[in-house]
């Protein structure tokens, strides 16, 4: 199970390579390897194809700085 800001940047990696694949930017030797981890964490989608984010606090160091 992956935590909240896990599946929250899953998606943005997700995009930024779906984005850089259209571009021609992405060699093939990484693009295996940026895939793996951008579904690593992806999160489930309900019926409508929404993203189901856990219910865990999202609690990260990095975005929520004092």
């Amino acid at each position: 199970m992956s935590l909240r800001y896990e599946e929250y940047r899953a998606l943005h990696e997700t995009l930024k390579l779906l984005m850089d694949i259209h571009r021609q930017n992405v060699k093939l030797e990484e693009l295996q390897e940026r895939a793996y981890m951008c579904l690593r964490h992806y999160p489930f989608l309900d019926e409508r194809g929404a993203p189901m984010f856990s219910r865990d606090p999202f609690e990260c160091p990095i975005i929520n700085r004092p």
